[in-house]
């Protein structure tokens, strides 16, 4: 009998010693995760330097050829809203902003010199400001994990070319509604069809938390809609009636940064565990 207690007590003790240990690691962990997160802000801000220069070369590139005809520096479908997107939520909201606002700002000198009033309005405060810093806020404060519940190593690889062969898609797309010379918005309607087929072709057997992902969804849309109309106030410096620029180059504007704001949703599912292990996922 007092042998039979002695071993439970001394079961208890030992389950007990496991358990502090395993919580001490816990904290060690959590401790050493927080530790990488600070260590690591000289490469944050080199990661955030070469998404500014990522989204100035392709933003040039989209303003040379699919700016909107009335707006010069509107662009026909702009997919550098997925990387701004990605800056705020993995840089946190300071660098998300500087680089949703330079990037693009930059984008619009290269592309024809656009050094004006309305450069700024349209790329500090639709593009740094709505594009970058509110996804990332919105993201904290709704609780949205930016990896949408996507788990196997083998998903995410399959999910990264499926995203790469969708945004070539949707691309090519725009392409060739700007060819065909449709009037908006009627030009965003093939590649509001492409992302849609394509997204539940390619990405329908994904894993994902659906109330995360939907989520993230409307803050994508919320986030384009409030770009798109500080676009439009912007265009008005122009000479132009805000009721005229709420229809050019507002609604195509809308239409082509929730294009892009969807893919850069897929980025997120895809690349935020590999920025977590960097170290560089941002402080709010």
């Amino acid at each position: 009998m007092i042998k039979d207690t002695f071993t439970a007590r001394s079961e208890v003790a030992s389950f007990a010693v496991k358990s502090l240990t395993y919580t001490n690691f816990q904290e060690e962990e959590m401790q050493a995760a927080t530790f990488n997160v600070k260590r690591n802000d000289a490469l944050a801000n080199n990661v955030a330097v070469w998404m500014t220069l990522g989204i100035a070369a392709i933003g040039a590139v989209m303003m040379t050829f699919t700016s909107s005809p009335s707006v010069k520096g509107a662009s026909f479908l702009w997919l550098p809203a997925a990387l701004q997107l990605c800056a705020g939520v993995w840089l946190g909201w300071k660098r998300g902003f500087l680089v949703g606002a330079i990037g693009p700002y930059l984008a619009g000198i290269l592309a024809y010199g656009g050094f004006g009033l309305q450069d700024i309005v349209q790329n500090f405060i639709a593009g740094g400001l709505f594009n970058a810093m509110l996804p990332a806020l919105l993201f904290w404060a709704m609780r949205i994990d930016p990896t949408f519940g996507a788990k196997s190593q083998g998903e995410v690889y399959s999910a990264v070319t499926r995203i790469i062969f969708l945004s070539i898609l949707v691309l090519l797309s725009g392409f060739v509604s700007r060819l065909l010379n449709l009037p908006s918005p009627w030009g965003y309607l093939i590649p509001l069809l492409m992302l849609f087929l394509g997204s539940k072709v390619l990405l329908s057997n994904l894993t994902l938390k659906k109330a995360d992902l939907t989520k993230g969804v409307a803050v994508a849309i919320f986030i384009s809609l409030l770009s798109a109309l500080v676009g439009a106030i912007g265009a008005t410096l122009s000479g132009k009636p805000l009721l005229t620029t709420l229809v050019e180059p507002g609604i195509g504007w809308f239409f082509g940064d929730t294009v892009s704001a969807m893919l850069g949703l897929g980025m997120l599912a895809v690349f935020t565990k590999q920025v977590r292990k960097l170290g560089i996922e941002g402080d709010y």
